[in-house]
Order: structure tokens, then sequence, then C-alpha cells
């Protein structure tokens, strides 16, 4: 078996016939396809348990912060965090928690979340985050599809976890991150101070072992589980930190940088992009629960933040606040959009406000792939997802002929990299339809790139809604409302909304009079807040459908506009 520090080239077939040179970005096209690949050299990685990669990189910042907590201030240096991860492997061996397991993480963002999450792969437990905002129904759902044989969560949670745990009806193993009132529960917190627990090494693994598995509707449908390997969060930590797509400078002995943790830990962006990269820079990773709109400015300048990662509505918060000043971002540099593009003029707007140029960089990813495309450090432009990382290719294809599309022609965006998923777990028909015979994965975005292959997304084929970057499901909803008594037909669509950027809204055919209050009642305890109508129920006598009865959602949103108009 291969060791975890053995390297291995792990580079994509290249099949280039020819090329361009077009000012400073190279990108090159295949003789077949309009296949795209990057304007940066492949790179490689070390394979196998893909947490050495990390522990060998944080071992030199033992005296700084690690994770901090915003609210509590409760922290861990880089020296307690190898030391809690190691602990937690060692407790987790101990408990009986074997390669292959499943343990399910169900916390808001915390200091002891990447401990966590290093400590469980370090054992060769596979780690499925779980929303924070989930219901009880929906953190059986997650348990039951995931195979969990532990429970991690946070007591802030006990009465949404206690409700899942009673439809579950099997045995679990529970660990509560704090004192709880559950009677014999395994203080995480505890374990990390506990110098009988030996310290474990990471397993050895080939690193094609699952890693993690956070869920997520895909294209469309309900959550699925992703599952993404060990090799595959290697390559992309790799792949991302190339200088010419993170600009954040690594931590010496005397000073280190400060990443907000904002976005949740449960979702990719959390803790891939913001916690375990931010830890192989030697940051700060301050953890904030939830957003506070009377504290969030003031986190920002006290840890005096240089890098913010936000999504749109987060940025137009801080456009509107009066506590953003030029003095108090005075170290910010840095802000890293995601979920959605940000407006050229926002961007502007805000520059103007500090009176000083700030580095807007907007990428995509998605869980199937984690993050595939960066604008390059030093290329001052907003509105466009940037270019390919290192080892990815893309196609742009026709969703009606599935010929491949050229430069500034709008198609669904294809991938191939080396961070993609395995498939979704035991869902073998969701994953072929995800991943065609050939290995591309089909994003079910639109967009087009142009002459120095940089992209643009403009619109998705998914009918996913995105609230506040977070992903819900039209057909979950639907489904659930069908439940509803007096309800004989729902559509979903999402609207635009100024503050959640979409909100979700109900389109409803009823057998009778009801109200929108009675709608929104009957998805009260059933649902998330994020899934919840924000955007309003309206009643109409029919919906727009083919000829087969499959609902036209295109048709759907432009009543959307109607009602709008």
């Amino acid at each position: 078996m291969a060791s975890a520090l053995n390297v291995v080239r792990l580079r994509l077939a290249r099949n280039i016939s020819r090329s361009r040179f077009l000012g400073k970005y190279l990108y090159t096209t295949s003789a077949d396809h309009n296949i795209v690949t990057s304007p940066l050299p492949d790179v490689d990685w070390p394979s196998g348990n893909f947490t050495s990669l990390i522990l060998n990189k944080v071992t030199k910042w033992g005296h700084h912060t690690a994770t901090e907590c915003s609210v509590t201030g409760r922290k861990y240096t880089y020296s307690q965090l190898v030391d809690g991860a190691s602990r937690w492997a060692g407790m987790l061996t101990k408990m009986g928690m074997k390669k292959g397991d499943v343990l399910a993480v169900v916390m808001p963002n915390c200091p002891e979340y990447p401990i966590v999450v290093l400590g469980t792969l370090m054992a060769g437990v596979v780690v499925s985050t779980v929303s924070s905002n989930y219901t009880a129904g929906e953190i059986h759902r997650q348990l039951l599809n995931c195979d969990a044989k532990m429970l991690i969560y946070d007591p802030v949670l006990e009465t949404s976890v206690d409700g899942a745990l009673a439809l579950l009806q099997r045995p679990l193993l529970v660990v509560t991150n704090g004192p709880s009132a559950r009677s014999g529960a395994l203080n995480l917190r505890h374990v990390f101070e506990d110098t009988n627990i030996s310290f474990n090494d990471p397993v050895e693994l080939s690193g094609e072992e699952l890693a993690m598995m956070p869920y997520s509707s895909g294209t469309t449908g309900p959550p699925k589980g992703v599952a993404i390997s060990h090799n595959a969060f290697a390559s992309n930590i790799v792949m991302y930190s190339v200088p010419a797509s993170l600009p954040v400078k690594e931590a010496t002995a005397t000073s280190q940088g400060a990443f907000m943790c904002l976005l949740p830990c449960y979702h990719i962006t959390g803790i891939l992009l913001i916690s375990l990269i931010g830890l192989t820079k030697g940051v700060k990773v301050v953890t904030v629960p939830k957003f506070d709109p009377n504290t969030f400015v003031s986190t920002i300048t006290s840890h005096k933040m240089s890098t913010l990662h936000l999504v749109p509505p987060l940025l137009n918060f801080l456009l509107h606040s009066p506590s953003v000043t030029a003095e108090s971002m005075a170290h910010l540099e840095h802000i890293v959009i995601g979920a959605a593009p940000v407006s050229p003029s926002a961007a502007q707007r805000f520059k103007d406000k500090l009176k000083k140029p700030i580095f807007f960089q907007e990428g995509f990813g998605m869980t199937e792939a984690l993050l595939t495309h960066m604008v390059p450090v030093g290329v001052d432009e907003v509105g466009t997802s940037g270019a390919l990382l290192p080892n990815v290719k893309a196609r742009v294809v026709d969703t009606v002929t599935g010929k491949d599309l050229k430069a500034h022609e709008d198609g669904e965006m294809w991938l191939k990299t080396p961070s993609m998923m395995q498939g979704y777990f035991k869902n073998p028909t969701a994953t072929a339809e995800t991943i065609d015979a050939d290995g591309w994965l089909h994003t079910g975005d639109i967009g087009h790139y142009d002459e120095r292959g940089f992209f643009k997304i403009v619109d998705r084929t998914k009918e996913l809604i995105k609230v506040k970057g977070l992903q819900v499901s039209p057909s979950e909803l639907e489904d659930l409302l069908r439940q509803c008594p007096a309800v004989v037909d729902v559509g979903v669509v999402g609207v635009p909304d100024d503050r959640l950027g979409e909100a979700p809204r109900a389109y409803v055919v009823t057998s009778k009079m009801v109200s929108e209050e009675f709608i929104h009642g009957f998805l009260e305890d059933k649902v998330a807040p994020y899934k919840k109508l924000a955007g309003g129920v309206h009643f109409v006598k029919e919906l727009p459908k083919n000829a087969t009865g499959k609902l036209l959602r295109r048709e759907l949103k432009k009543m959307v506009s109607e009602d709008s108009a």
C-alpha cells in the first residue's frame, strides 16, 4: 500500500493539437472537441491519507492560534489542534470505529469543527457533515442514508438531534461538543484533555478511500451523499494553493493572517476553502456560529482580517453598514466571493467606500468537483469565474444537440478534474445522470468561455434555488407541500431577493380556499429556516405543464417576471 507521503504524478491526459497565447494566458483546445485546459502547469500532490498534507505543514506554527470562536473566545493553538486531532483519532479507535465507518457531524461553526474532521480522517473514518439548520426529520434522513455509526453534535442542537435519534430507532454512538443533558454522553472537549488517550498517527491509505460525504442536491432532486476521496481533497488543496490562484501569505514566526469562517463548515466552502486551506497557510480560523449584524463588522476589525470569504448578501450588508470605514477595514486586502456573481458596480462602490483597492476574486466550484476555477491573482475583473485551476479540463456543450461549442457560445459546462467525486452514495442512477461514460461531470450550469479561457456562468439548467449560497431543492419542497391538506398541485421556483440572493416561492393549486399563512404554517416545523417560502405563496388555477404532465419550470419563472411587473 502506498505511503501517505508517496508523491505520485496524477496528470490528466492531454490531446492537444493547437494552442493560443492570448495576452498573459494560455489555453488549449483539442482537435476533436473544444476542450479548454488550464493556463497553469499541472501539479503533483501526496497520495494516501490527506491529513498528512496538512499535519506536515502546521507543525511549524505550534504557538500560533489555529481556531478561535468569535463569540466565546474559546481557542486552540496549532500544537493543541494536532494533539486534539491525534487524541480524537485514538478515541475513535478505542470506541471501535473502523476504516470506512461513517461519523456524522451536526454542529454549527465552532473551533472544534476542523479538529474533529482532521482526527476522524486520520483514523480512516468517513465524515458526513450535516446542516446545523436541519430539522429532526432531515437529520434522521441523512443519518439513515449515510449509514452513520457515530454522531457528534453541539448541545445547542439537542432538541433536533433527540428527535432524529428517536426516529432512527437503532443504536448509535453519540458524542457531544460540550456539556449536555444527555446521560453518560462523552464530551469531546474532555477527550482533547485526557492524557490517558493515546495519540494516533494517520492510518495508511491508498488515497482512493472515502474521506468525506457532504450532502448536495446535485443538479436536481433531494440531497444525496457526495462521495469524495482523500486524493480528491489532497489534489484540490494543492491545485488551489498555487501562487497564481491563492494570494494569502503564509504565517511566519511573528505574524499570521486570519480567516473568518462564517460560511458553514457543513458545506465544502467552510470546511475546505476556508478552514483546511487556511490551516495550510498558518492563518487563524475565526469560527462564527451564525451571522450577527451587531458583531459582524467588529469581528472583522478586531481580528484584523486581510481576507474575507463572502456571498453577495454579506457584501451588500458591508456596503450599507455605517460601521464599515477605511479605519475599521484597514487590514482588508482580499475578498473571495462565491455562490453567485457579484456585480461590478457593487465591487466598485465597496472600493470607493474604503478608499483603497480591494482584490475581488471570484471562482467556481461545486460539492461534486470541489474548486475548479479561480480568477488569477493580479487580474482586477469582476463578473467572471476566472480560469481553470491546474489539472482541470472543461467543455461547453449545446444542451440540445450535445455539440461542443466555441468561445462565447453559451452551453452546459462539463468538467474533468482529479478532485471529482467518486459518485453519489448508494445512488448509481443519479451518478450516471451526472458523470457520463467518458468521465465528464455535467455541472448543470450554463455559461461560456472567452479567448483567454475565462469562464462566465450565465444561467443554470439545474433547478436548485440558492438561498444565501445554500442549496434548496424545489422538488423536496414540492413533495412536502403536496402532503398539505387542500393542496392539489404545486411548483416551486427561486425569485430574486436583495437579502437572500434567491428566495423560494410556491405556486399552489388548491381544492378549496386557504390562506398563505396556512401554507407557511404547514411547512413551519418540517424544513430548515432557509428552505421556507420567503418568496411567498401564490395561488393559481393551474400550473404550466407539457403533454406528459412534466412541470415547465421555465414557464413558471416567466410567471415570476409577470408578477414582478
